[in-house]
Order: structure tokens, then sequence, then C-alpha cells
């Protein structure tokens, strides 16, 4: 008898934690702006889920954040990077609508899509963190070789978390958001 009601005792765990583990994760992985992030990610093909990741570690979703190096917004621009993408996007720059949900989310989403071009995807984070001059010396003196796998060799221990952050936080978000953010086709 002790069997039985160790077994239903287990039983209504699993339940509980089938029903509410999804309302729970979300409160770790939020979601805000997923229109900005689906548009965004839409027009530069990318995964809206990597981009939500990205702004959950940069900015946590706090659009009028500033980083002590000066980066603003939800996707942490620093604002001479936001400056030269606006000029390659040609879209028309002010400083000021770097806390403009839309148009950070539109900058910063090009700017990894430049990186993604010319990296792949894990070099391209690494770079979104730490600066493409950075990635570019460590590539070119063998510091790093650009991979997931040998990420521990990479020099900032910052970005070698970002990058465990945001691969991590991607999938938590394509599991816990796939509708909101419509992202099943990357």
């Amino acid at each position: 008898m002790k069997s039985y009601g160790f077994f239903i005792l287990l039983l209504a765990l699993f339940l509980t934690f089938a029903l509410l583990h999804k309302p729970l994760m979300r409160r770790f992985c939020p979601l805000e702006y997923s229109e900005e992030i689906v548009r965004s990610a839409l027009e530069a093909k990318v995964s809206p889920f990597l981009i939500a990741s990205i702004i959950r570690v940069e900015s946590n979703f706090q659009k009028d954040a500033v980083s002590p190096k000066g980066a603003k917004g939800l996707m942490q621009l620093i604002p001479s990077t936001a400056e030269y993408v606006a000029g390659l996007k040609g879209v028309e720059y002010d400083e000021q609508s770097l806390t403009d949900p839309a148009f950070n989310v539109a900058l910063g989403t090009y700017y990894y899509k430049l990186l993604l071009d010319y990296w792949g995807k894990v070099a391209a984070l690494a770079s979104y963190n730490a600066g493409r001059g950075n990635v570019e010396r460590w590539i070119n003196e063998g510091t790093w070789d650009g991979t997931w796998e040998n990420r521990a060799d990479i020099p900032y221990p910052e970005t070698r978390q970002f990058l465990s952050k945001v691969i991590t936080l991607e999938k938590w978000y394509a599991y816990l958001y796939k509708d909101e953010l419509s992202g099943d086709v990357y």
C-alpha cells in the first residue's frame, strides 16, 4: 500500500511539473517586443529565437539600458557601430532612437546578420559581444579558431559566458515561444 501512495505522489508531482514548467520557465525567459523581433529577423533571415536570446542576455528587455561602455538599448549597440550600421542599411541615424525598440532591434539584427555572413554563428556572436576587431585578432593570431568546441580558448570570460548563455537561451526561446516568434522556418 505504501508503494501505491508513493506512486500517486510521484504521478502528482510529474503532472504538476508538466502543467507548470512552461509558465515557470517563461519567468526566467521573458519575451517582450516580439513583433519587432519577428519583423527584423524575417527581414535579415536570421532566427528570431536567437535575436530574443541576444536581447535577453544584453539588456533583459530593458529598452533604455545603457552599459558601462556606452552601449544602448535592447541589443546594446555602441552608438558609433549603430551609426555605421544605419548607414549601411540606408536609414537615418539619431542616437536618441537607440532606445526605440523597433529601431534598436532592426539595427542590432542587421548588424548580427553582417557578422553572421562574415564569420558564421559562433564567431559572429563572439564578435557581437567582444567586437569584430578582437575576434579578428584572436583568429588571426591562432588564439581561438572561431568554433563552439574551442570556445574555452576565447580570452574574454564575459564573451565565453555570453556565447553559452545565448546558445542555451536560443533553445529555450524556441521551446517556449515557437508560436509567438513564428521562427520554425529557421
